[in-house]
């Protein structure tokens, strides 16, 4: 079997069992999951290479991640194709997929390890839970020095996804995964947040290990797009520092009718794409439209992604899930791992890509005032996206965040004041309502909107919604001309105490 490598406890001295890959810094004791399935082992094996394993028989507090395993990707990886979620259809291709492109991608955890993680499914350690991973997408006003300047945006557009998982059902179109997306979520843990987008799929392909992207555009109507606020979401909005502020949460739940193992590839290999990266968690957010190319051209470490991950188990004994807790697959280094090698140790992290489109998505606003917390327990967030040119009237205004579907409208003016200064419903106005021109309101029959099942709605002037010709005021309205800062805050129905709220506020300056 080859050779079996003992980790020591913590308060052990050194061993020199301990496995050449693992630093010091980076071993840490492990608890075993003892559930009682017959793949729910007392003891965790970890693939390392082909003749190599580690062995895990130490306990450890709570808080330690646990030892988990990894297994190698077996046969070639095959493209599926794109599906597009709304119309459930399928172009399909015959090649490697691709990744977006750096000019789309807001996240990008897609480095090859060779090994994908086998307890998702009906035969999985973890059935019918799912895995939550962690990662980031940074803001404006994120401090990290990114290769290609930095955020365009805090509120993005999520238009297509890229999954990679394995399912060896022998039956054709048996698998299916629903994948959840967290704002806010603080790292290994889990605590039944509300997503701000899921996207389910099933039928599709099995009996192997398929790369995949999601198409969740329409080409009319309403799509299965969703809105991702940067450094974590609205609870906090821009860049803190703190991990359960700054971060994004990235479940699978596996929703195929397989019986044969499945999981998702684990990704996120820093060897692959921070070439200087020696210890610690890989930064530079590598293959994305901020970030660098990488070590390796073409994929990405996942930026703020962490060597740990979450598995929320359905497993009940006596009515409580059991086996919902943190793990790892055992430590990283890079040294002696360049791009290509033969070894790859597996990173905590599952693969995902996320890209939406710059060129509706470049934030042209600043924030103002923050909302008070909303049902979905953040506040709301309001951004102006498009152009600053009042000529070329091209700008639309987005809040997210708030409560599915619900009703809502737009307010705007030239003034402002302080939160908590007038409150109304379950929030407050930070929009001035009595001084130069006093509170507008955009309330035409077709500016009342519906937020939906994505939580969001908007006005757009392309779509002849608005004209920053014609700003609504108290007295009257305005034409929008350079130098003139206009405030936007949004209102909306929510069925929780006074039944109405509003979002933040933020602001142009036009030029």
């Amino acid at each position: 079997m080859g050779r079996i490598w003992i980790v020591p406890a913590a308060g052990d001295s050194e061993s020199s069992n301990a496995p050449p890959w693992a630093p010091r810094s980076q071993v840490r004791p492990s608890p075993i999951r003892t559930f009682p399935r017959e793949n729910r082992l007392m003891l965790r094996l970890l693939l390392v290479s082909s003749t190599a394993f580690v062995l895990v028989a130490t306990a450890a507090a709570q808080t330690t991640p646990h030892l988990d395993k990894a297994a190698r990707i077996i046969g070639p990886v095959k493209n599926a194709g794109t599906y597009h979620v709304v119309t459930g259809t399928w172009t399909r291709a015959h090649s490697v997929v691709a990744s977006f492109g750096l000019s789309d991608n807001i996240y990008s955890n897609t480095a090859q390890t060779g090994y994908y993680y086998p307890t998702i499914g009906p035969n999985g350690a973890a059935a019918l839970g799912q895995l939550i991973d962690e990662g980031a997408v940074p803001g404006t006003t994120n401090p990290t020095v990114f290769a290609n300047g930095g955020a365009v945006t805090d509120l993005n557009q999520v238009t297509e996804i890229q999954l990679a998982y394995c399912d060896f059902d022998p039956t054709a179109g048996v698998s299916g995964w629903t994948l959840s997306f967290y704002e806010d979520y603080a790292p290994c843990t889990f605590n039944n947040p509300t997503p701000v987008g899921t996207v389910t799929v099933t039928g599709f392909p099995s009996n192997g290990c398929w790369i995949a992207n999601l198409d969740l555009t329409a080409a009319t109507g309403t799509g299965e797009e969703f809105m991702l606020q940067a450094d974590g979401g609205a609870a906090a909005p821009g860049f803190d520092g703190i991990p359960a502020l700054d971060s994004i949460g990235i479940s699978w739940e596996y929703t195929g009718t397989g019986t044969d193992l499945a999981g998702p590839f684990i990704s996120g290999d820093p060897a692959v794409t921070d070439s200087g990266w020696l210890t610690g968690n890989p930064n530079t957010g590598s293959n994305t439209y901020y970030g660098e190319t990488g070590g390796c051209p073409g994929t990405g470490s996942g930026y703020g992604n962490n060597d740990s991950y979450w598995i929320e188990d359905a497993f009940m004994v006596g009515g409580l899930a059991q086996g919902s807790t943190c793990y790892w697959f055992g430590g990283y280094t890079n040294i002696g791992n360049p791009c290509g090698g033969s070894v790859r140790i597996p990173y905590g992290a599952f693969w995902m890509e996320m890209s939406t489109s710059l060129s509706v998505s470049s934030t042209v606003s600043s924030p103002g005032c923050v909302g008070a917390v909303t049902a979905t327990g953040s506040p709301a967030v309001c951004e102006v996206i498009g152009d600053i040119v009042p000529a070329n009237n091209n700008a639309e205004i987005r809040a997210s965040g708030v409560p599915l579907n619900q009703f809502g409208i737009f307010a705007t003016g030239l003034a402002t004041i302080p939160p908590s200064t007038i409150f109304s419903g379950n929030g407050w106005i930070c929009i001035n309502p009595v001084a130069l021109g006093g509170l507008g309101r955009f309330q035409g029959a077709a500016q009342i909107k519906n937020s939906g099942l994505g939580g969001t709605f908007s006005l757009d002037t392309t779509l002849g919604e608005w004209d920053l010709t014609s700003m609504p005021t108290s007295t009257g309205s305005y034409a929008v001309m350079a130098g003139i800062t206009s405030n936007f805050q949004a209102w909306f129905r929510e069925p929780v105490a006074t039944g109405h709220n509003f979002s933040g506020s933020c602001s142009v300056t036009w030029q």
